[in-house]
């Protein structure tokens, strides 16, 4: 049966009303459809990039240390839609396990995004957040360059029985001192509780000289080591002692490199060592080089040999 008549200026079109129905039906759906993405896009927040001067990373596995995006990097983040809606409110989340975004504006605003790699959660410090595709992309690429950064800056904690296979007997290591970023290269010669290293050559000791103000001195620094494909969080003390193999390098001697449970010939754990190694892998702030007193009985850590 015929119900509707659409006039136009040259003809009449006819609809039957079954077509007529589906043709409603179409429209209302596309009017909600509509409605629905509008609401969606209106009920977001935008992270804004007027007035955003940096972009600052944080984790809880390094505390002291950060990675910096400054706006020499921000036209590719103009292309994003970078939004993100507020969820549930925000329970029973660990502090131990997460990265910060820090969105650094002019006047001392910010915004301040976390994220739970274990968890998969990006949230503030209210709610659960539901961040679009482009904003969680965003997100998970500056985590990874932080990581990226924290790989070439630390080395891992690696315990003494593994070092001892990785780094064995006449091994050569490349050495970087955590403060200055100078690097050197070592053999080892000896040691069965630690390393007992000698400069390469005439010049790695001096490098390694430079590295202690141009003095030798029993004084611990902060290295990282890479041997065996590792990047290994050490320490070092500065003092040529004992007898030396190498015979063209200007080193009377060798020197001690510890690692994590390394000890002293007496079999103890130095404190000003290990304060070191944790330093060089990013688990206690720089600070001073060498700024605990002697806890050894003496001052060459028990070094008779």
């Amino acid at each position: 049966m015929i119900i509707s008549t659409f006039f136009s200026t040259k003809k009449i079109v006819l609809i039957r009303k079954s077509t007529f129905k589906l043709l409603c039906t179409a429209l209302l759906l596309t009017a909600l459809f509509w409605l629905f993405n509008f609401y969606k896009t209106t009920a977001a927040t935008y992270v804004r990039m007027e007035g955003l001067r940096e972009i600052r990373v944080f984790s809880t596995e390094f505390p002291y240390f950060s990675y910096s995006v400054d706006d020499s990097a921000f036209s590719v983040l103009t292309e994003k839609k970078l939004l993100y809606k507020t969820t549930s409110p925000l329970t029973g989340m660990s502090d131990y396990d997460q990265y910060s975004f820090a969105f650094l504006y002019d006047e001392e605003e910010q915004i301040v995004f976390y994220y739970s790699p274990t968890l998969n959660k990006v949230y503030n410090k209210e709610h659960l957040l539901e961040p679009s595709h482009d904003l969680k992309e965003v997100l998970l690429d500056l985590a990874a360059l932080y990581e990226q950064e924290v790989k070439i800056k630390y080395g891992a904690l690696l315990v003494w029985e593994e070092v001892d296979k990785v780094f064995p007997m006449f091994a050569v290591a490349k050495i970087t001192d955590i403060y200055t970023g100078a690097t050197f290269y070592v053999q080892r010669r000896e040691g069965c509780s630690h390393v007992d290293a000698q400069p390469l050559t005439a010049e790695d000791t001096a490098i390694m000289k430079q590295i202690f103000d141009g003095r030798w001195t029993w004084d611990r620094k902060g290295i990282v080591v890479e041997v065996g494909g590792h990047r290994i969080a050490a320490s070092m003390n500065g003092m040529p002692h004992g007898a030396g193999k190498i015979d063209d390098n200007n080193f009377p001697g060798h020197f001690c490199i510890h690692f994590l449970g390394s000890s002293i010939h007496s079999g103890n754990m130095d404190i000003r060592h290990h304060r070191e190694i944790l330093k060089a892998a990013g688990k206690l702030p720089l600070g001073d080089s060498d700024s605990l007193p002697n806890t050894t009985n003496l001052n060459e850590e028990d070094c008779i040999h």
